[in-house]
């Protein structure tokens, strides 16, 4: 309704602003004729008809901006809820900053449209109709409206009889709306590659400053800015092509404004010098003219910056068209609190339908126990755990968790349940408190301080200045490795889950802050259903059963001292000293 309500306003306020030629026609006329009655009539009248357009003009602005912000806001909300529901392989698949790209500038590019432009467009419209049923009918019809009133404005002059000659001006204006709307489709064109271009600018600087360590190590400070360079400088000449179109449109229709205006003054000058048209007349017919040709121009330019805004909003629908293919099925239902059994049976699984990368998997891990994955790099031990939470579906044969297929549950209720510690540990550039609670949002102090303690966390967090409330950084650059992850451990404690899941959850520290972090993870391993996937013994050796991998097939299982004992792939990589397994 808000729109409908400021497109009723655009209409008033055109109407009123139509009324000013010709009074300011009869103005002239009336201080030459010397009617002083008839000139402070007129007067009064303007002085009030600008007040209420005043007002007219500080409501349909507030309220522009007001629904243009309020729309901008439910945009930006949609597409990050949609983002943040798309799968995991939307991710895979997409640069972080080309992502950071659309919700920022394309959906910033929209706000005009939504608002201002669509607006700017009806007001202009109105304006140009309500001026040719004028120029038809005569000015002086505004006048007599008023009369009836009982306004009493003076009519000093009849400009009925310029109707034809204002139509043959309106007609030489006419190309000045076609020619926009010939050359958007160039236009959307440009303004989508450009956006694309600052994507992937966008892109290259986020991967570029958030890995600033390995730059610095490698100097190659130049070679990114080289990069980066290269994509400002091509989306700049993008911006060039489409300032050229922009400007020789802009060029044509200013030729047409200037020539509708001359056809006009010609006749309006011949008619003065003859007679038969007074000053005042002519000045209330110059001034129409003026109207007419500002809705020609502005619509033209309000039509060019509706395809920029439209080239933006392309690119934003196609994000919104992005498919949610992991949902939950129509009579999905809540998993109910486990107990811990989970069992992979047959399954099989690719990122691509052209290449697999799990063939007929199949084992169990019965409540409380921890099975363990060992193999190459690439033998698909990171599938396995993230097929777990369902961040991607099997292909063939079923994961269950007590006997539920998690296809058959809601994937909310699923993942709730589940622990999850990472190799690079992920923390927010917050305080290490919400980062702790992070696993359980409504966590009190004595709880999360708990979880800390249970990680081997508190010892370090204690002695900061501000404690719990200390700013980690960026990804908790402001930590060390062991802290970071000691922190993740502690937010995996927090969360209770019933099945954990450690990936190379050790791989990146040293043996001391090893023996710390393997503190913290034997509190939470206790009375938990653990997948842990590793390449150091000490973190396999005591599971209950350890899963070989190798080219995404199962090559053996079994305990430590039974695989050892067939003297198969796991003897070799225990052989080894499991250097090359990761």
């Amino acid at each position: 309704w808000q729109l409908i309500a400021l497109t009723l306003l655009a209409m008033l306020s055109s109407a009123l602003s139509l009324v000013y030629p010709a009074l300011t026609g009869n103005v002239i006329d009336s201080a030459i004729q010397r009617n002083l009655p008839a000139l402070q009539s007129i007067i009064f009248f303007l002085v009030g008809l600008a007040i209420i357009q005043g007002i007219i003009g500080f409501v349909q602005n507030y309220w522009t901006t007001v629904v243009g912000e309020r729309l901008l806001v439910d945009l930006r909300t949609k597409v990050y809820r949609h983002v943040q529901n798309l799968p995991l392989s939307f991710f895979l698949d997409n640069k972080t900053g080309e992502l950071l790209s659309r919700l920022t500038n394309d959906v910033t590019l929209i706000r005009s449209t939504l608002t201002s432009n669509l607006l700017g467009l009806a007001q202009n419209f109105i304006t140009l109709a309500l001026g040719l049923v004028i120029v038809i009918a005569g000015p002086d019809v505004l006048l007599a409206q008023a009369n009836q009133l009982n306004l009493k404005l003076p009519t000093t002059h009849s400009t009925a009889s310029f109707g034809p000659t204002l139509l043959i001006v309106a007609a030489i204006l006419l190309p000045i709306i076609i020619i926009p709307f010939l050359t958007s489709g160039y236009l959307r064109k440009y303004v989508k590659r450009e956006l694309t271009v600052l994507s992937e600018a966008t892109a290259a600087s986020e991967e570029s400053i958030g890995n600033a360590k390995v730059v610095k190590a490698f100097t190659r400070e130049e070679y990114e800015i080289t990069r980066y360079n290269s994509l400002v400088w091509q989306q700049f000449g993008i911006i060039l092509k489409r300032a050229r179109l922009n400007s020789a449109v802009q060029a044509v229709t200013t030729l047409l404004s200037t020539a509708g205006l001359a056809v006009f003054l010609w006749y309006g000058g011949t008619s003065v010098l003859n007679g038969s048209l007074t000053i005042g007349t002519l000045t209330t017919i110059v001034l129409y003219i003026t109207f007419l040709t500002q809705p020609f121009l502005t619509i033209g330019r309000l039509y060019s910056q509706f395809q920029i805004s439209l080239g933006a909003a392309e690119r934003i629908f196609d994000l919104l068209d992005e498919p949610i293919t992991l949902t939950d099925e129509p009579d999905a239902l809540p998993l109910p609190p486990l107990q811990g059994n989970l069992r992979f049976e047959q399954v099989s699984f690719g990122y691509t339908k052209d290449k697999e990368v799990l063939h007929e998997i199949s084992f169990e891990a019965k409540q409380g126990q921890v099975l363990a994955l060992v193999g190459p790099s690439g033998a698909g031990k990171t599938t396995i755990a993230n097929l777990i939470p369902r961040f991607f579906d099997v292909w063939h044969g079923s994961i269950t968790v007590d006997g539920y297929d998690i296809r058959h549950v809601q994937v909310k209720s699923l993942r709730e349940q589940i622990g999850i510690v990472l190799q690079e540990p992920v923390l927010f550039g917050t305080t290490i408190r919400e980062n702790i609670a992070y696993g359980r949002l409504d966590a009190t102090q004595e709880q999360i301080e708990e979880a800390a303690r249970a990680a081997n966390a508190h010892e370090f967090i204690e002695p900061l200045p501000q404690g719990y409330d200390t700013l980690v950084g960026e990804r908790g650059v402001k930590l060390s490795g062991g802290q970071r992850q000691r922190i993740a451990i502690a937010r995996a404690i927090l969360r209770d889950p019933r099945i954990l899941i450690l990936d190379e959850a050790t791989a990146n520290i040293d043996t001391f802050t090893e023996l710390l972090v393997q503190q913290g993870l034997k509190t939470l391993l206790s009375g938990r259903t653990a997948l842990v996937i590793a390449h150091r013994l000490s973190t396999i050796k005591n599971s209950d059963n350890i899963v070989v991998l190798q080219a995404g097939r199962i090559a053996e299982q079994g305990t430590h001292s039974e695989l050892l004992q067939r003297e198969g792939e796991y003897a070799s990589l225990y052989a080894m000293g499991f250097r090359h397994t990761a």
